[in-house]
């Protein structure tokens, strides 16, 4: 080896000590302290506190509300300080009705019929907002969040029979917020179960004012 190379060996042995530490030490900061970005995705169930009426414009209307246990959630945080952070959360709840049961429709003069119907419902949450956490030494981290956006809901009920053939839809957009928290258990370093519920109104937009009382359940799978 030459005389030059020789003496520039204790240097680059020293740079890359240095490289390491440095980097280690960055891991430790960031990922010790807390994770810079999140990602949820779960199951979650709705349910409707305003069990009564769903509206398909000013003049039909049908017995039923927007609860079920199918949907899921999805979110992703990013985490500006230990205890605080930025969250885009995505969540849609679907439910798909089938029952036999009386069915009156008046065009003008009213006609009952039992007969068999299906009700369609979903409703899309579009939110984003403060988390705030409160990180600590143990496997449980207690959190709580505010979220405002956008909800889209539709609803479908359709009944066929030779005596009653009935077809109402309804699609609307709102405002909404999503107002609650919960608790993450740390199973690996990287990896921790989620449970949240939260307040979920939403505003409908077709003019009357209503407002749905909404209340989401949620079960899944934190990666940080």
């Amino acid at each position: 080896m030459p005389q030059s190379m020789k003496k520039l060996v204790p240097f680059l042995s020293v740079i890359v000590l240095l490289c390491a530490s440095a980097s280690a030490l960055a891991q430790g900061t960031t990922s010790r302290d807390y994770p810079k970005f999140e990602i949820f995705a779960g199951y979650s169930a709705l349910g409707d506190a305003d069990a009564g009426l769903i509206t398909f414009g000013p003049t039909a209307s049908i017995g039923g509300d927007y609860t079920t246990p199918v949907g899921f959630e999805v979110s992703v945080i990013g985490n500006f300080s230990k205890y605080f952070g930025i969250k885009g959360d995505f969540s849609v709840h679907i439910n798909n009705d089938s029952t036999r049961g009386a069915v009156t429709f008046c065009n003008p003069t009213c006609v009952t019929a039992t007969q068999d119907f299906q009700l369609k419902t979903r409703v899309y949450n579009f939110l984003g907002g403060p988390e705030f956490k409160a990180r600590n030494r143990t496997r449980f981290t207690p959190f709580a969040y505010a979220l405002a956006g956008a909800a889209h809901t539709t609803a479908k009920f359709t009944s066929t029979s030779p005596t009653l053939n009935v077809f109402l839809k309804s699609s609307e957009n709102g405002f909404t917020m999503a107002l609650g928290g919960g608790l993450d258990i740390r199973a690996t370093r990287r990896v921790s179960i989620r449970s949240s519920m939260d307040y979920n109104p939403v505003w409908l937009s077709d003019g009357s004012g209503d407002r749905r009382d909404l209340v989401r359940l949620s079960l899944g799978v934190l990666f940080h």
